[in-house]
């Protein structure tokens, strides 16, 4: 994982060296664990023994064990997910792919990491806390911007139906692709389906044909007087 080592304040000399090692053994422990575990299970004993290293640590360099696991969260989405959360556009000529292949490479993270969207679930979208907010300052905040820039970008290229609000794409995007690992267990007993590594790609293949192109043969023009009307 890259990390990034804070500075402190006056104390003993600094080995910026060591510093990086202990942050990055804290991380790995951290990760192992939550690919086994939920949050709540998750000690700062275990984690600091799994590194190797006295559990002061981790408020020391993380401030506590939300910010630990939320750092190991944001290090997925930057080594995994899409793109442009660590180049923007990096002056790319905007195109239709780039956001197939941000719904592609989330899909495939949620996939590889079934943790990350379970921990959304039980630790930030059910309860307020320090969990959430956290979240939302480190990586909601992030991804949010970079996403709602790419899709302002395609629909200003002329990639994207001008008649959509910008505002409200970014949503139904995290949506069409949250949706079916936050339901889990109940949407596979109803539609007898789950994504996962067996039918990963065909879920990514419908869900960018969903999103890009709908379900109907031809659009359909909304009657702005009685949308919203029964």
């Amino acid at each position: 994982m890259t990390v990034t080592t804070p500075s402190r304040g006056r104390g003993r000399p600094k080995d910026p060296k060591r510093e990086m090692q202990v942050r990055e053994a804290l991380m790995q422990s951290a990760y192992a664990l939550l690919r086994d575990k939920s949050v709540r299970d998750i000690s700062i004993r275990e984690i600091a023994l799994g590194a190797g290293v006295n559990s002061a640590m981790i408020s020391y360099h993380f401030g506590g064990k939300e910010a630990l696991i939320i750092e190991v969260m944001h290090s997925q989405f930057m080594l995994y997910g899409p793109e442009f959360l660590n180049t923007g556009l990096g002056g790319k000529e905007p195109s239709v792919e780039m956001l197939k292949e941000a719904m592609a490479r989330i899909i495939r993270l949620y996939i590889r990491e079934p943790w990350i969207p379970r921990l959304i679930v039980s630790e930030v979208a059910a309860k307020p806390g320090q969990m959430r907010d956290l979240f939302t300052r480190r990586l909601a905040s992030e991804l949010g911007p970079k996403l709602r820039e790419l899709l302002d970008v395609l629909q200003s290229s002329g990639h994207l139906r001008q008649d959509l609000d910008t505002n409200l794409m970014p949503i139904s995007f995290i949506s069409l692709i949250a949706f079916p690992f936050v339901t889990g267990d109940p949407l596979k007993k109803v539609f007898a389906f789950m994504p996962d590594e067996s039918n990963g790609e065909k879920w990514i293949e419908h869900s960018v044909q969903f999103l890009l192109h709908g379900v109907a043969n031809t659009p359909i023009a909304v009657d702005q007087k009685n949308k919203g009307s029964n």
